[in-house]
């Protein structure tokens, strides 16, 4: 069995806030066209602004998230920088193609090329901290954080020595992506109100969402903020195979659902994949609140990030708002937090995290 990953800082730009803000979603905002834009913060206490002129949004986004990630943790240089995005730069990439059409593949400028890979943020961010050591960035569409995080976390265990790892995610939507999402029945049509999501999930479809999200792990617990002990992903897996999987992950912790306080659900209000949270339900008892999050940050491959964030801050100030709360349970504090996401192409990610203050 693996160390646990300890999580030192979170830091996040999201629909709802970002890291400048104060406060633990306060101020909700709302959408009603079906997609949930960043709110962004002041990129120059991050990046030399004469740089930030030839970065895109998503650059901007995930530099900025991880320097202040780094910065609350305390940390100058990480160990080794890990991400995970299902998309990369959707902007940079559109502009791309299109100067090949516009330019007839002549005489192209390669910024937007250069700035579209998907480790463009990776290289950014150990340029400016002068990290020279392990730089990984996975792609693998609805599991991609979770797979950085595996990746930090047997990193973390296989080291003899204290290690400072940034782990996070980032992706971007763009009206011509969900233009096309549309036309595969991605998105609710008509849109609902974002926070009246779940009132129509008995209809298909979801809402468009984007985001940003840096966590700096270390496998010293002293400071952090909590344990990240076990996670697992499963693909194209049915309802209780979902569930024997949740059961197996908490008895190997010496838990069972009942020991869960929060189970946070990345249900997305489309009744098509409403299934594996119906069961979920089945199994928790009075003692076990019900929450969800996809209602305040959309949907989108590395949403998980935001749910992450959300937990540490669930930690940190032990209550639970009711914003994100669909059923409030009899636990007096905030132990465990079980979180369960399925993304569209029917991949499902499960991840323990506890409290050790």
């Amino acid at each position: 069995m693996m160390q646990p990953a300890y999580i030192s800082s979170a830091s996040i730009i999201s629909p709802q806030q970002h890291f400048e803000d104060v406060g633990f979603l306060e101020g909700i905002k709302t959408t009603s066209d079906g997609i949930l834009f960043v709110t962004e913060p002041d990129y120059k206490k991050y990046i030399n602004p004469v740089a930030i002129r030839r970065m895109s949004k998503m650059l901007k986004m995930g530099i900025s998230t991880g320097m202040n990630a780094l910065q609350h943790a305390g940390v100058d240089k990480p160990d080794a920088i890990i991400t995970g995005t299902g998309r990369g730069s959707m902007i940079d990439t559109e502009q791309f193609l299109l100067n090949m059409i516009e330019m007839n593949e002549e005489a192209l400028t390669p910024t937007s090329f250069i700035q579209s890979t998907y480790n463009s943020i990776n290289g950014w961010l150990a340029l400016q901290t002068k990290c020279n050591g392990y730089n990984q960035t996975y792609v693998n569409r609805g599991a991609s954080l979770e797979m950085a995080l595996f990746d930090a976390q047997m990193l973390l265990h296989e080291s003899g020595k204290e290690m400072n790892i940034l782990a996070g995610c980032f992706d971007e939507i763009t009206p011509d992506y969900v233009k096309v999402k549309s036309k595969v029945g991605y998105w609710k049509h008509p849109s609902p109100l974002s926070t009246d999501l779940f009132r129509h999930d008995d209809t298909p479809g979801t809402i468009a969402g984007e985001g940003t999200a840096f966590f700096t792990l270390t496998n010293n617990k002293n400071r952090a903020i909590c344990a990240m002990p076990a996670l697992k992903t499963l693909q194209d897996e049915q309802p209780a195979g979902v569930i024997d999987a949740i059961n197996t992950l908490l008895t190997g912790q010496g838990l069972s659902m009942a020991d869960i306080d929060v189970l946070l659900c990345g249900m997305n209000g489309d009744v098509r994949q409403q299934a594996v949270y119906d069961e979920l339900f089945k199994t928790t008892t009075e003692r076990t609140s019900v929450t969800a999050f996809k209602h305040l940050c959309g949907e989108y491959d590395t949403s998980s990030g935001f749910a992450i964030w959300a937990a540490t801050q669930l930690f940190t100030s032990q209550n639970l708002p009711d914003i994100i709360t669909i059923k409030r349970g009899t636990h007096e504090g905030i132990k465990n937090i079980l979180l369960v996401n399925h993304y569209i192409l029917n991949s499902h990610s499960i991840i323990l995290l506890q409290n050790i203050q």
